[in-house]
């Protein structure tokens, strides 16, 4: 588990350049013990930096050029820091939507900062924008790095989770356009024979009940899915529950919305490394090496 765990963010350098390239956490979550593979001929070779002292023969998943491949330790197995040479032979895909995490530091048992630290990248960063003016938006965004579905379940497809922040979207959007629709003016106080009174609009009942409904479905949509949304986190980092145990996430998503949002933004980025955008679907500048959804 600690070794599994120290992998959990690695560098790969390109041997002809030696240029850093961040990496997305691609970890594989088995670790068996396999024989090593020795290099084939005519297959580019990649560097990677050893995080960790590591016995012979341990595997896992690197990301180089929008593409996972398998890494196995050499059978002289390698010292924390130490550059070896390993095959690329992409297995599959992989694209943005993964976490992105700070290399240098370890996240997992903890938050990476508090959750009213939403001006930590400034007040005009791209995600506190999201946050408070379209929470909506930033929690699809934040469920696509998970690779979630917009009902805040786990993907069993890739194209079910590629289509995450569309389907959240389009949800914002008929909801903001069915309540133009159905707008119900608020009660106004008019001063009515001699004292103030509260004046309801003429409004046919119909119209009221439909405008209160989409008020709460969306309401407990989005409490739903943020609180799915806010326990998958938490457990994929090893968070344990600090206040309101039993019922932290549900209390965070019902009583903090803007802020759980973005919280859970910052702990599946690193803004200090990528740039962050409001309206791509993980919130990151798009990868010119991975198609457009």
């Amino acid at each position: 588990t600690q070794i599994t765990n120290q992998f959990k963010s690695y560098l790969l350098y390109i041997i002809p350049h030696n240029t850093n390239v961040l990496l997305e956490d691609t970890m594989s979550t088995k670790y068996d013990i396999v024989p090593s593979d020795s290099a084939v001929t005519g297959v580019p070779m990649v560097r990677i930096e050893a995080p960790a002292t590591l016995s012979p023969g341990f595997r896992f998943d690197a990301l180089y050029d929008g593409q996972a491949f398998s890494v196995t330790v050499p059978p002289e197995g390698v010292t924390k820091g130490q550059m070896i040479a390993v095959p690329f032979t992409p297995t599959m895909k992989v694209v943005e939507a993964e976490p992105i995490n700070n290399r240098s530091e370890n996240i997992l048992g903890h938050w990476k900062d508090g959750l009213c630290d939403c001006c930590k990248f400034g007040c005009f960063h791209p995600h506190l924008w999201n946050a408070w003016c379209f929470p909506v938006v930033l929690m699809g965004q934040v469920l696509t790095r998970m690779k979630m579905n917009w009902l805040g379940d786990a993907a069993l497809e890739e194209t079910e989770w590629r289509s995450t922040f569309r389907k959240t979207l389009y949800v914002a959007i008929g909801y903001f356009v069915l309540r133009t629709a159905f707008y119900v003016p608020p009660a106004t106080v008019q001063f009515v024979n001699g004292h103030y009174e509260e004046v309801f609009p003429d409004v046919p009942i119909w119209k009221i009940i439909i405008h209160k409904v989409l008020i709460l479905t969306f309401a407990i949509y989005v409490l739903t899915v943020l609180t799915k949304l806010r326990r998958a986190a938490r457990a994929k980092y090893s968070i344990p529950e600090e206040r309101c145990l039993g019922c932290e996430d549900l209390c965070c998503s019902l009583w903090c919305t803007p802020c759980t949002a973005a919280q859970l933004a910052r702990q599946t980025a690193d803004y200090e490394v990528q740039h962050a955008q409001c309206c791509t679907s993980t919130g990151f500048e798009p990868d010119p090496s991975v198609s457009a959804v």
